[in-house]
């Protein structure tokens, strides 16, 4: 793994982002590597991803801090929505910072491996952040400030000793103009695509399942896109396993009906299973998810987050490459 196989015998840090599980899960083979390569890890991340990083990590140091949660609202995505975003980064980037600098001095942290916190930048320190994401797209409304966007992401992130771009190192790159266009292989350098699951099968697989159905990303959207596939699969022939994506134990269970098979989450090696099991994945369009698909070389529907610019982005830039169709209301079983 290009720049984090280098890094061996020392105390690393690392903290992904808390805005869905997809920031978290593509750090699970970073910290893997760093592992495997004699460095003592330890990991800081938000409440919303302690329990899925304590559940695939077993044994790993987690240090869990309180932040604010960006959420998404049932209806559309407004200026007052957006406005809110901006206060809650700004926020976080000054308290992730002034918190992680006291775990920094109590760990001998020598080196630091973030997922989009922008605030993780400390002077005397080896700071790496790993995004896909140099120039993030602004809502259309929005698009009078994009070069002041562009500016100041890039301004940000030139203070890391290097930004890792998660994406193919050669040929049809993933994120396009979001991310692997800048890269100059100095300061912005594409790493390859990052996913905890293998691409080898072990054995013979058979299908069981038409569909996995994958359910992630931030409340109040997580919920909106599973009653909109329940009233999809309501009366479905097909054989469908439908995965909430969630660890709460305070929801509501959903019974399994007809064909269909629910399950709340699922991790590490039973999810990869899933993927194998099945002919085909709809799922949303986060980045994360549509490198594990890669990594698995599946077919997949993909339906982006409405108003999230960098998913609307993907489903787009991907549409009938790679094995990915960019869902929409059409879509039939």
């Amino acid at each position: 793994m290009k720049i984090i196989s280098d890094i061996k015998c020392k105390n690393v840090l690392v903290s992904p982002l808390d805005w869905g599980l997809g920031h978290s899960s593509r750090m699970i083979p970073v910290i893997e590597e760093l592992k495997k390569n004699q460095n003592k890890v330890t990991v800081v991340c938000g409440f919303g991803s302690y329990d899925f990083l304590r559940a695939e990590l077993l044994g790993s140091d987690i240090i869990k801090i309180k932040e604010k949660r960006i959420k998404y609202p049932q209806g559309k995505i407004n200026f007052f929505t957006f406005l809110n975003w901006i206060f809650v980064m700004i926020f976080n980037t000054i308290n992730e910072k002034l918190k992680i600098k006291k775990i920094i001095r109590e760990k001998n942290i020598e080196v630091v491996i973030s997922d989009n916190r922008y605030g993780l930048n400390f002077k005397g320190l080896e700071c790496y952040i790993v995004t896909h994401q140099i120039y993030p797209r602004l809502p259309e409304r929005m698009k009078i400030f994009q070069r002041i966007s562009d500016f100041v992401f890039k301004t940000v992130l030139k203070r890391f000793k290097k930004v890792l771009i998660p994406d193919l190192e050669t040929g049809f790159s993933l994120t396009g103009k979001l991310g692997a266009e800048s890269s100059d292989g100095k300061k912005f350098v594409k790493i390859g695509i990052l996913s905890r699951f293998s691409s080898e099968k072990k054995t013979e697989i058979t299908k069981k399942y038409d569909y996995l159905i994958l359910i992630s990303g931030q409340e109040k959207q997580r919920t909106v896109f599973e009653n909109f596939l329940l009233k999809k699969i309501s009366n479905t022939a097909k054989k469908i396993l439908f995965v909430r994506g969630v660890f709460s134990s305070q929801v509501t269970e959903l019974k399994d009906f007809n064909n269909v098979k629910f399950l709340n989450n699922l991790t590490g090696e039973d999810l990869m299973q899933a993927f194998w099991e099945a002919e085909t994945v709809i799922c949303r369009a986060g980045y994360s998810t549509i490198c594990d698909i890669m990594a698995l070389n599946k077919k997949a529907i993909i339906f982006p987050t409405p108003g999230q610019t960098e998913q609307e982005f993907l489903a787009q830039r991907l549409n009938k490459k790679y094995g990915f169709v960019f869902g929409d209301n059409s879509l039939s079983f």
